[in-house]
């Protein structure tokens, strides 16, 4: 095995993928957002995460995905024809989930 292979392994180990937490803000250029709503009283531990991003085709769209913490969880992507459309869309239901209850 080289050494690259080496560290690309070793960095993965590090940061298994899902525990990296994402801060999630207002600014949709920042990345991909991850919000969580835990209630234990409820037995509710949810997830939900909003991407923008952009096809091979020039499309703009809104990648979200959700479910129950620690499942594969579901996903959708809206697409749009201007990126304002898309990032519009992506601060709405930005808004919407924090409203819900979902944090950073």
């Amino acid at each position: 095995m080289s050494e690259e292979q080496f560290d690309l392994l070793e960095g993965l180990a590090a940061h298994p993928s899902g525990s990296a937490e994402v801060q999630a803000s207002d600014d949709a250029s920042a990345g991909p957002v991850r919000l969580t709503r835990i209630d234990p009283a409820c037995n509710m531990q949810r997830f939900y995460s909003l991407e923008l991003v952009t096809s091979l085709f020039g499309e703009h769209g809104v990648v979200r995905h959700w479910g129950r913490i620690g499942t594969a969880g579901r996903s959708r992507t809206d697409w749009y024809e201007e990126p304002g459309e898309a990032e519009s869309a992506f601060q709405t239901l930005l808004q919407l989930k924090r409203k819900r209850g979902y944090a950073s």
